[in-house]
């Protein structure tokens, strides 16, 4: 499968400067603020990019001064460079940028470069002049360049998710359009008509998630997704029933959060492989998961990174006893400065004869706590 082999960055936020191997599997643990949910930045800054949505994300999240290392007079400049291995070679995608006027960011470097094994000279092509605020991979004239057009389809299939909010007035408990179905959406604002689309179109993957779901919470007995027509466009409510109701439908008012969360993770992990992300990104799963939850999200996890690149940042001892050592990747902060270091099963062997995983980790034998 198509993999991001390698992540460097510096200049953003904590990250002073950092390259990142990565496997098909990646766990990241580390005490609050040591710099995980900058790295998932990051990266949905990039989703946002592909989008001609970079300013937006700028101004959103405080503007260059907040996103810049320590503001614009101590790192004025950001690098990025993602490096992809698929089956013709390597890809790499590179940029930098700047703070400009407005407190925002605008390209000073960007390209796209692609090395075929049987080749000893890459093939780069700029994305742009210098000086533009939006991603030279959005422009028309990307469509046309074979480098840039897969640099552009590797980096669309990377995508984060977040399924923290919940609250009564979310996305995600609110009628979706029946049409917005393509993929789920990051914060599966859209889960009611997703997971219409793979009743009718996926029946296999449904079933498997209403079973799933059936594990993990018992009273679950399957969903009603009927579309009603609304104006220009049908809605579809996320609606279900409970075991021993079979007359009665509840909304998704009546879910708890964690519920909730748990619909949507196992819709994400159990969809068919065709429409799921090369690279699934996930900042904290396990958030209001019981114990029991934890054990087969985790096993979902392990399952999808078998077709599906996965990285996972996490704050669970127990949901880390799922993984294997060389699955973690510890994340430490020193002066404001986040480090990353993959772990190793030689160097665990010993104290794994007598603790979990996630119980070196609380004993502080291999960082990560605060």
């Amino acid at each position: 499968m198509n993999q991001l082999s390698k992540i460097s960055v510096s200049g953003f936020r904590s990250i002073k400067q950092a390259k990142i191997p990565l496997r098909p599997l990646n766990v990241f643990i580390g005490a609050n603020g040591a710099g995980k949910s900058n790295l998932i930045a990051f990266l949905q800054m990039l989703n946002f990019a592909l989008s001609r949505g970079l300013q937006t994300y700028v101004q959103k999240h405080g503007g260059a001064t907040d996103l810049l290392h320590f503001g614009p007079k101590r790192m004025p400049v950001l690098h990025g460079q993602l490096t992809f291995r698929t089956d013709r070679g390597t890809n790499e995608y590179r940029f930098s940028m700047v703070n400009a006027l407005g407190d925002t960011l605008i390209y000073t470097h960007e390209e796209a470069e692609f090395q075929d094994e049987d080749h000893k000279e890459p093939l780069t092509i700029p994305l742009g002049p210098g000086g533009h605020k939006e991603s030279g991979l959005t422009e028309p004239w990307s469509e046309d360049n074979a480098t840039a057009r897969v640099i552009k389809s590797l980096l669309g299939k990377c995508r984060v998710y977040q399924f923290h909010d919940t609250s009564l007035e979310s996305f995600i408990r609110g009628k979706a359009t029946v049409g917005d179905n393509l993929y789920l959406r990051s914060n599966a604002g859209n889960l009611p008509a997703f997971l219409l689309r793979l009743k009718n179109e996926a029946r296999s993957n449904f079933a498997d998630i209403e079973r799933t779901l059936q594990v993990v919470l018992p009273w679950f007995q399957d969903f009603v997704l009927e579309p009603q027509e609304e104006g220009d466009a049908a809605k579809v409510l996320l609606r279900w029933r409970m075991v021993g109701q079979p007359d009665y439908e509840f909304t998704s008012g009546h879910l708890s959060d964690g519920s909730l969360r748990i619909m949507a993770l196992v819709t994400l992990l159990l969809q068919p492989e065709a429409l799921r992300p090369q690279l699934i990104v996930l900042d904290e799963p396990e958030l209001g998961l019981h114990p029991a939850a934890e054990r087969v999200v985790a096993g979902l996890i392990k399952s999808a990174a078998q077709t599906s690149q996965v990285l996972v940042s996490t704050q669970s001892a127990t949901f880390v006893d799922h993984f294997s050592p060389e699955d973690i990747v510890v994340v430490e902060c020193e002066a404001g400065c986040s480090s990353f270091a993959r772990q190793t099963p030689e160097k665990l062997n010993a104290w794994l004869e007598r603790y979990t995983l996630g119980q070196i980790w609380q004993k502080d034998i291999i960082g990560g706590r605060p």
